[in-house]
């Protein structure tokens, strides 16, 4: 499997844009919109994401990747990322992936934290297939608590100490808004009446919303682990059948 024949693009409007790679594949009619993970999580899963798409549109299925606002390689500043910010990313990442490949149904697969932001937005788009999930966070404000109480032992591990200035908003490395943390902290990933809800997670991990569970493998890439960025995650040998079962039931959509 070929993990270079994606072409990288710039999408959304000046002074908003957003940087993605477009994973086409032929005569597509389903696509995958990726939402990668939040925070430290993003940059080190890179790898495991280009893999994914890599492999899903090997197997016909077109999918678009991108950072967010404020993050990565996209414009704007890490206090313009929001749940707001993320939901107009989402919205302009699902019509470039739409025009981009003529795709008729879309799968949105959240990585993580990202589950948080895309429930909220999935919930009021009537043009999704299904609503996937990589090892998800289903509650914002416990999964805040962690991420603070990770930070704080980051910070005396390297430092010594903890920060002691008050315009310090950085988590895990990386800036927050006010607005992310209340948004975040408010956020959770229900059952949908009118979306089907798929989990990729471990035995036993799925959220009891999800209506279809791909298992992951138990020695499948972990987000929370606490090994450093350096660390890339990669797609092992024993994903590549979860991802294909995983592609199998977003091509059934169109059937």
């Amino acid at each position: 499997m070929s993990v270079d024949a994606w072409q990288p693009l710039w999408i959304g409007d000046a002074p908003r844009q957003l940087y993605a790679a477009l994973h086409a594949a032929a005569a597509a009619r389903v696509g995958v919109l990726m939402a990668p993970p939040l925070l430290h999580e993003q940059p080190r899963s890179r790898r495991v994401l280009v893999e994914v798409a890599s492999r899903l549109a090997a197997l016909g299925l077109a999918c678009l990747r991108f950072d967010y606002f404020g993050t990565g390689d996209s414009a704007g500043d890490g206090e313009q990322h929001d749940i707001g910010a993320m939901h107009a990313d989402l919205d302009v990442a699902a019509a470039a992936l739409r025009s981009g490949t003529g795709v008729q149904r879309i799968v949105v697969l959240a990585w993580r934290g990202a589950a948080l932001p895309v429930a909220s937005w999935a919930a009021r788009r009537a043009d999704l297939g299904a609503f996937a999930m990589w090892e998800p966070v289903v509650g914002g404000a416990a999964w805040l608590a962690q991420l603070e109480t990770a930070d704080r032992a980051q910070r005396m591990e390297r430092y010594g100490m903890l920060q002691d200035d008050p315009c310090d908003t950085h988590l895990m490395g990386f800036p927050t808004s006010a607005a992310w943390r209340s948004g975040i902290a408010a956020a959770r990933v229900d059952a949908s009446a009118t979306l089907p809800l798929w989990a990729l997670a471990r035995a036993g991990a799925a959220p009891a919303a999800a209506q279809r569970h791909f298992e992951l493998p138990a020695d499948a890439p972990r987000f929370d682990d606490g090994v450093g960025i350096e660390d890339a995650m990669f797609l092992s040998r024993k994903l590549f059948g979860v991802v294909d079962d995983f592609a199998r039931a977003c091509a059934a959509l169109d059937a």
